[in-house]
């Protein structure tokens, strides 16, 4: 299957986010999970057993075979032993649409997985070193790195990003760029939610009768199409406005606070810290860190 060409305000406008890539144990066996929010990604079994529930469906994973998951929320369960080999990361389109959404949550056998796998234990070398192993804990913490280590990783993930293209393509998954809803109030439902002011609580039903929409009608094409709930696509939106202002020596947090909702600056910071595990200070410091490198 050919590669279909992108238009240019497409393809220009990506958001790329690499979250981890990590070989090792899952942290928790023989239990369940809550309903979790997990972003774009691939998992290879190397042992033991997963399932997952997502969309109604029971999925299981032996080893061998790989997952390619799709943005969105869902229960997972580890046998003890499982170990795997794992990519995490956001590609969004310039509306925040993710890139990938249709299509995905599917099991792969060992020969279509195969090529991706090699793909994969080349970034693992590439961003951990000769380390064999690495925690997803470790893998996800955020980290100072020099400016030259970034492009080092940058580079690595891109490349490893074209073998999942390839891996997706020989698969029948396609972007969401080629793909339609067939409804064109969707449209007019996601500029509306793209430009919902950030320091607001989020009025679902005030813009879905604004799109000519049902409430639930809008929250389910959403879901649907942003693999997330619409409060939890704008809190998306809201922590990435924060690590955006955050980046800069200015403006400072109470400001950063007020603009998005918060009215008491200590409230930002532990809403901010439960997303990202640090406090809004601790991130800017990391950020000078890594120009100074």
């Amino acid at each position: 299957m050919s590669d279909p060409p992108l238009p240019y305000s497409l393809w220009q406008g990506l958001q790329f986010e690499w979250l981890w890539v990590y070989h090792g144990d899952v942290p928790r066996v023989e239990t369940w999970s809550g309903e979790i929010t997990v972003p774009a990604g691939w998992f290879w079994v190397d042992c033991g057993l997963v399932r997952i529930e997502v969309e109604g469906r029971l999925i299981t994973v032996r080893p061998g075979q790989s997952f390619f998951s799709a943005p969105g929320t869902r229960r997972q369960w580890f046998a003890t032993g499982t170990r795997l080999l794992s990519v995490g990361l956001r590609c969004l389109t310039s509306k925040g649409l993710p890139l990938f959404r249709e299509g995905l949550n599917l099991t792969a056998a060992r020969s279509a997985s195969e090529p991706l796998r090699k793909a994969t234990h080349t970034l693992l070398r590439a961003v951990h070193g000769r380390r064999r192993r690495v925690t997803f804990q470790e893998a996800s913490a955020p980290i100072a790195r020099s400016l030259t280590t970034w492009c080092d990783h940058e580079a690595a993930f891109r490349e490893w990003f074209r073998s999942y293209l390839l891996a997706l393509q020989r698969l029948g998954v396609r972007t969401t760029a080629s793909t339609s809803c067939g409804d064109p109030r969707l449209d007019r439902l996601l500029n509306a939610l793209s430009d919902w002011p950030l320091d607001q609580p989020l009025r679902l039903a005030e813009i879905a009768h604004q799109s000519g929409l049902g409430e639930r009608r809008a929250r389910d094409l959403l879901r649907a199409r942003l693999g997330l709930s619409p409060q939890a696509w704008q809190d998306r939106r809201r922590l990435d406005f924060a690590q955006s202002a955050l980046k800069k020596d200015s403006p400072p947090i109470k400001e950063i606070a007020f603009a998005l909702g918060f009215r008491h600056a200590p409230h930002f910071t532990s809403w901010f810290k439960r997303a990202t595990t640090l406090t809004p200070s601790a991130f800017r410091a990391s950020q000078r860190i890594l120009e100074a490198a």
